[in-house]
């Protein structure tokens, strides 16, 4: 009964086994159970109303199932039987890890399938997040979405968030995109074509990563910057990349502004919110005026904005961005798809083992892979309200407007 729940096992307890619905099955076939309530183990033997006894059976199949163990080393076991099935079945693409400058040990997880690929090397518009419920201990999951074709383009799960992990993670997520599709990885202010922009939250690394990785492609590119002729592409750092696509989520922005009520004053806030704007701000200096004076943390909050992230005031104060105004104000201004995907992938579950996360995973993207080319080739959508932009948008409003009562 426990080998028939398969790859399950990785995350199995005494409780799970009992709320698995394939092996209350099995247990009652095998029982001949013709009650309403369901069996329990020990109707099969009285032993097994010992839950510790249970436990240490499921745990010696376990180890004899995943030899390698359920963590990292199990993954990149994953990874070699993969590469011996079929290429449009292979998911865990990437189990690496890296010394990384600091001394500590980076691991890295990547999770896309063949057509996943595809459609992140067509976007144009993308936001990235990470969550941190799925796996247990050390580990996060990391996740990129696209806004204009709606669907979940990757996954990974890492261990670190500096900005040589996040380097070393963007560089391997396109070079498995790049040899998937044969597509190089494009950036409208490098390319002329390709990504336009990228939102995701306040995180350092994470936007620092995403600039390092858009400057080693340009190492060798001698091209003009188109609004900084003075400029060539190569002579570029990681922030002045960041400025020419680079949005930070205005959700993520306005809540941290809120947590800082109970030690500044409306007025103070009321200035941080100002800056964030797509039109010419009327007193920028007089908004940070304002701030500076409104209290330590206030003070502290405009340090960081304008010298510890200082990817940050471009990225919510379109003037002082690279970004065309048009193309900002087509962008989205959120991450909340991303918030929505970690919210369904975790109904799954969550502290899982990093087998089980990566399996669950799987299943999870087969699924909506399932219903996108359901909906491509029969019209049939997964709801009765397709998951746009503009309908996210309208039901972000309406809820605002009914907070604000």
């Amino acid at each position: 009964m426990l080998l028939c729940m398969k790859w399950k096992l990785a995350d199995a307890t005494p409780r799970k086994i009992m709320t698995d619905s394939g092996f209350i099955a099995a247990l009652r076939h095998h029982l001949q159970w013709s009650h309403l309530f369901d069996p329990v183990l020990a109707d099969l033997h009285p032993s097994l109303g010992n839950l510790d006894h249970v436990r240490r059976i499921i745990n010696e199949l376990r180890e004899k199932i995943f030899p390698q163990g359920t963590g990292f080393k199990g993954a990149q076991l994953l990874v070699c039987e993969q590469k011996l099935g079929s290429p449009d079945e292979q998911y865990v693409r990437y189990a690496e890890s890296h010394c990384l400058g600091d001394g500590q040990n980076f691991e890295c997880i990547i999770c896309m399938s063949r057509s996943m690929s595809a459609y992140l090397m067509q976007a144009e518009y993308v936001s990235i997040d990470t969550a941190f419920k799925r796996l247990h201990h050390k580990w996060q999951e990391f996740e990129i979405e696209s806004w204009d074709v709606q669907t979940m383009r990757f996954r990974a799960f890492t261990n670190s968030q500096s900005a040589e992990a996040h380097f070393i993670l963007f560089s391997r997520i396109f070079e498995i995109a790049s040899g998937d599709t044969s597509v190089p990885v494009q950036f409208q202010h490098i390319h002329g074509s390709g990504f336009s922009v990228w939102v995701a939250d306040a995180h350092k690394g994470q936007a620092l990563g995403l600039g390092m990785f858009c400057e080693s492609l340009c190492a060798e590119i001698d091209k003009l910057c188109e609004h900084e002729p003075s400029r060539t592409l190569k002579s570029l750092d990681p922030y002045d990349h960041l400025r020419r696509f680079f949005r930070l989520c205005l959700v993520h922005f306005k809540r941290h502004i809120h947590d800082l009520k109970p030690y500044t004053s409306d007025e103070v806030r009321a200035a941080m919110l100002s800056i964030a704007s797509s039109e010419i701000h009327p007193d920028l200096e007089g908004a940070f005026r304002i701030i500076n004076n409104g209290g330590k943390k206030a003070q502290a909050w405009l340090k960081d904005k304008q010298k510890g992230s200082k990817f940050a005031i471009p990225a919510i104060y379109q003037p002082a961005s690279f970004i065309p105004h048009v193309i900002w104000k087509a962008s989205p201004s959120s991450s909340n798809g991303n918030e929505q995907s970690h919210r369904n992938v975790n109904r799954d579950g969550v502290g899982l083992t990093i087998l089980g996360g990566i399996m669950r995973g799987m299943q999870f993207d087969a699924r909506i892979e399932a219903g996108r080319e359901l909906f491509k080739t029969t019209g049939i959508f997964s709801r009765d309200q397709l998951s746009t932009h503009f309908h996210r948008s309208k039901r972000a409003v309406n809820r605002q407007g009914k907070s604000s009562w």
